[in-house]
């Protein structure tokens, strides 16, 4: 602004490559498909090359974190807001930083992602020379409400990105946004990212939990994407996660579409174990996965 990484290992004049592809098979699952590590279309177009924002020779300050009300007239409510200023944050920065909008669980709130270490982590991987960026967390007080007739996407797309757009230097083009979340905020960034391609270049999907309208709903957005605009993906789930079902359905459902995407299978559950051991992977994504 996760969960890959690349080993490069450089052999005097031998270069060998191996590639492991592993399946799991989950005893719920009446099926259980290969994971694929990446899938990609050779039709969709190179991401846009953007200069990464430098972090200020010398700084060694920790980045920041505020907790803001925003006022949201859709939902009638001020909203809290966690945001994540980096080490040495600049307003004044030509070009502004990317942000990553990052969404808690059921029963959660917006400071989810900051008690798993996200803060903490940003901080080292940018300190040590990674693009400096902003992540903004936005509480859904009622996260028991159902889908249907709910106005917290629009309140997403219509009053949190241009309020944090006013009030951050944030650059605002489509390739500086990333949106992701953790089990019921994956629901969100999921809904919301794949019906405003125009808005994020990329999405995690983070211990997707069963939602309604389920893997058919996600095969109309994707069929309508602009093919020049498609967002990269970024899923992963816990093995012995009960919701593992609908995350294994919709992963085919990106193959099938060719909606370029990784997905892992980790080692955990659905709980709080399973995100703060992978919380480190998320935020190296949302921190490199843009160039």
């Amino acid at each position: 602004m996760t969960n890959t990484r690349n080993l490069v290992r450089i052999v005097p004049m031998i270069a060998i490559g191996f590639i492991i592809t592993l399946s799991a098979c989950i005893p719920q699952a009446p099926v259980c498909p290969t994971p694929q590590a990446a899938t990609e279309s050779p039709t969709i177009p190179a991401p846009q090359e953007i200069t990464p924002t430098p972090t200020p020779d010398g700084c060694r300050e920790p980045g920041t974190v505020q907790r803001i009300q925003m006022q949201s007239t859709l939902l009638n409510l001020d909203m809290n807001v966690s945001v994540y200023l980096p080490p040495c944050y600049d307003p004044l920065l030509e070009g502004g930083y990317p942000a990553a909008y990052l969404f808690h669980g059921q029963t959660f709130d917006d400071r989810m992602w900051l008690n798993l270490g996200a803060a903490e982590l940003a901080d080292t991987i940018i300190l040590e020379g990674a693009e400096p960026f902003v992540m903004i967390f936005p509480n859904e007080e009622f996260f028991y409400r159902p889908v249907i007739g709910n106005k917290f996407p629009e309140a997403i797309m219509e009053e949190l990105l241009p309020w944090a757009e006013e009030d951050f230097n944030l650059c605002q083009e489509r390739e500086c946004r990333a949106i992701g979340g953790i089990s019921r905020g994956a629901s969100w960034a999921m809904r919301i990212g794949l019906t405003n391609p125009r808005a994020f270049s990329r999405i995690g999907i983070h211990s997707l939990p069963s939602f309604l309208g389920g893997e058919g709903q996600v095969a109309e957005w994707v069929k309508v994407l602009p093919k020049g605009e498609l967002p990269f993906v970024a899923m992963d789930s816990g093995r012995l996660d009960p919701e593992i079902k609908s995350a294994i359905a919709v992963e085919a459902v990106f193959n099938q579409l060719g909606l370029p995407h990784t997905w892992n299978l980790n080692e955990g559950r659905h709980d709080e174990e399973y995100w703060r051991a992978q919380v480190d992977e998320y935020i190296h994504w949302y921190a490199y996965g843009r160039r």
